[in-house]
């Protein structure tokens, strides 16, 4: 037999035949990969903003509610057998991990509000905020209060009413965000934070996520995920002690609560720098169930604006950073300033496209 003939004769056309497209495909993978890799970091990276961003909610009232007065805050029922009276109100402040002493602050409050209404007022807490808004909405949580941030989403889809802030003798309500780090801290500016780590408070916290979130991506280009790591500590005082004991790099917070520790020693002004304070914001509110009876709100009202702080526990806890009364407030102007940066966070979570190849 002749060696063209041998079935295992070498073959190079064989051999290029198999190689040749192994080879394609061996380079194909080496493209591919990295763009695989990319995509899904652009992904990760987009998860995150809408992650710190809490979710991207419609910015209007939601179906069921109705404005027909156009201040964006939902009408009360027309349907007077759609109005609630509950036996008991019940009432919390804002969510929050750390609750301990609220019974000594509102404690004068509530005695007032029971008095007025001729009903048992209940104080109750949260320590999740996404539980307090289901509450407001299934009509088992009559008065309440929510974090600046919060109060967008709560007004939308909670039907929460925004009745009255905490103010100064002159009738002022305002706060800033800070971001704040260690006292001995190199980092000097947001630039710097590029590599770092960044300790938010939680979704929907105005001064403690998103103003500073809105902030660092549009005037900084720095981006979580890409640019610096980031975790929660779920509560102001959480970001504000950790700063202080250096277990934190930064967070932004809300000045008042950062005045207010300071005030009652629970953080020393040495142990913190300040690298970046934002305009003023209105604080968190005080509010009720856009469906209460129209005596029952009146009530609330009259009380919580004639309520005469001296010697009580809310002069106690909050006159230390200048509360000494409540002041009605307007959703619809006071809380442009949150809208817009709402707004422009939906924005920039739009523009996260994927890189191209």
């Amino acid at each position: 037999m002749s060696d063209a003939a041998r079935p295992n004769s070498f073959s190079f056309g064989r051999v290029l035949l198999v190689a040749v497209p192994l080879a394609v495909l061996a380079w194909g993978a080496t493209k591919l990969i990295p763009d695989v890799e990319r995509e899904a970091q652009a992904d990760l990276e987009k998860t995150m903003v809408s992650r710190l961003l809490g979710g991207q909610k419609p910015a209007q009232l939601a179906q069921g509610y109705h404005d027909n007065d156009k201040d964006l805050v939902a009408d009360p029922p027309s349907n007077e057998a759609d109005l609630i009276d509950p036996e008991e109100i019940n009432f919390s402040y804002v969510a929050s991990s750390d609750s301990e002493d609220e019974e000594a602050t509102w404690k004068e409050f509530i005695a007032a509000l029971g008095e007025k209404l001729g009903k048992k007022v209940n104080l109750v807490t949260y320590a999740d905020v996404d539980e307090q808004m289901r509450a407001l909405k299934q009509g088992e949580l009559h008065l309440t209060a929510f974090a600046t941030g919060e109060v967008e989403v709560a007004v939308n889809e909670a039907g929460f009413v925004p009745l009255a802030c905490f103010a100064d003798e002159d009738g002022k309500y305002a706060y800033t965000m800070k971001i704040i780090v260690p006292a001995d801290s190199k980092i000097e500016n947001p630039e710097d934070l590029k590599g770092q780590r960044v300790t938010y408070v939680r979704p929907h916290s105005n001064s403690g996520c998103t103003a500073a979130l809105v902030m660092l991506m549009k005037e900084h280009d720095l981006q979580p995920e890409r640019d610096y790591s980031w975790g929660w500590s779920f509560g102001h005082e959480n970001s504000i002690k950790g700063v202080a004991e250096k277990k934190f790099k930064a967070a932004p917070v809300a000045s008042d609560i950062l005045e207010r520790m300071v005030a009652t020693g629970a953080v020393q002004p040495d142990q913190i720098k300040t690298i970046h304070e934002s305009e003023a914001y209105p604080p968190g509110v005080l509010g009720y169930a856009y469906n209460l009876k129209p005596e029952i709100r009146e009530a609330i009202r009259q009380t919580t604006l004639e309520f005469p702080w001296a010697g009580t526990g809310l002069e106690k806890t909050y006159g230390k950073s200048g509360g000494v009364k409540f002041v009605p407030v307007s959703y619809k102007e006071d809380w442009k300033p949150i809208r817009e940066i709402n707004r422009t966070g939906g924005e920039l979570l739009a523009k996260l496209d994927r890189p191209a190849a």
